[in-house]
């Protein structure tokens, strides 16, 4: 009870903080955003790119974990086909959160070589650190099916309790698709950004 808790508490923060990030960005124009951004020194900047990326380097532990225990119950309860079947949902929602994980790593080192070369990509590292909130989100999806998955196979009945699985795999499937369409725009913008001439 205590780490869901923690988790709900965790969820709430990073719900509120990307709502916080959107609405910034959805209410500002893109003079605004540069004047918010350079106030902020680069180390400020820095540290956010750093926090966002330790929080889905640890959400992606939490995942892993939930999925693990999702197919151990399979393994014990179930025929083959079974494990094979929770295998593939879970191992499909987990490589397409860890892409955009890496895809999100490689736009901020792209940021940081544009940086270094004295470009403004304020703009860009706003929408990343909203699109990292994004991914988390998304991880909190993928460990809430394999959460579902082993309530289901636990239960007596496990065919009565695939609804909020196939709910869980749903809204996992729309997080993921949100981060991606949010990681689409962060590259958009630093396309953008990085074509500006010094």
């Amino acid at each position: 009870a205590e780490i869901k808790t923690v988790k709900d508490d965790a969820r709430a923060f990073i719900d509120a903080k990307r709502i916080d990030i959107r609405s910034i960005i959805a209410s500002s124009t893109p003079a605004m955003l540069r004047q918010m951004m350079s106030s902020t020194t680069p180390e400020m900047r820095q540290q956010m790119r750093e926090d966002g990326r330790m929080m889905i380097e640890q959400k992606k532990a939490d995942v892993k974990i939930k999925i693990d225990a999702a197919k151990d119950k399979a393994k014990e309860k179930f025929s083959e086909t079974v494990q094979t079947s929770v295998s593939n949902i879970t191992d499909r929602l987990s490589d397409n959160v860890d892409a955009l994980s890496a895809i999100a790593v490689r736009i901020d080192s792209r940021i940081s070589e544009l940086q270094a070369k004295g470009l403004n990509m304020d703009a860009s590292v706003l929408l990343l650190t909203a699109s990292r909130a994004d991914i988390t989100v998304a991880q909190d999806k993928v460990t809430a099916v394999g959460a579902a998955l082993t309530a289901a196979l636990s239960s007596t009945a496990p065919k009565e309790k695939l609804a909020p699985v196939r709910a869980a795999v749903q809204a996992a499937e729309a997080a993921i698709k949100t981060a991606k369409e949010d990681l689409q725009k962060t590259m958009v913008s630093v396309k953008a950004e990085g074509s500006v001439q010094v």
